[in-house]
């Protein structure tokens, strides 16, 4: 049993590990695409457009690999912490919630909007500024949801 236990923690500690980096640079990524279609659009200079295109590709590759590590993980938190999961989940799982219709939902279709305006090169009518404040509201239930984790503390001998 001890063992079990073991390998499914260090699964869900390469799968934290993973859903904390991949978003984190999609993030950063949003505000440095806007930016830089936003000068492609003002300087009218092809080489800021061609720039936004090749960051688009990996903020696409980093959001799939976000989401690709963030539905297990919400899962593992259940079977692994089924402790904590019943002594905070009636806090916890408001903020877990949020994230998952923010970051699947609403920025999925903000990202299908953006690739797909203008010729897959960055979105028309402001969808690149709607996209990083997608981005930004995850960000701020990825902090919420940690921040209550780390408020909460359960004895293990319980």
């Amino acid at each position: 049993m001890e063992d079990a236990l073991i390998v499914h923690r260090l699964h869900f500690a390469f799968t934290i590990t993973y859903h904390y980096l991949f978003p984190q640079l999609t993030m950063g990524l949003a505000p440095l695409i806007v930016i830089l279609k936003t000068l492609a659009i003002w300087k009218k200079d092809e080489r800021y457009n061609k720039a936004a295109r090749f960051w688009m590709k990996i903020f696409g590759v980093n959001f799939l690999f976000g989401v690709i590590t963030g539905i297990p993980m919400e899962f593992q938190f259940g079977t692994n912490w089924a402790k904590f999961s019943q002594y905070a989940g009636g806090v916890i799982a408001t903020t877990l919630a949020m994230e998952g219709v923010f970051a699947f939902f609403l920025e999925s279709a903000f990202l299908g909007l953006f690739w797909r305006g203008g010729g897959g090169g960055g979105g028309k009518k402001g969808t690149g500024f709607r996209r990083s404040w997608s981005s930004s509201v995850h960000g701020y239930r990825h902090i919420s949801s940690s921040s209550q984790m780390r408020g909460c503390s359960i004895r293990s001998d319980t």
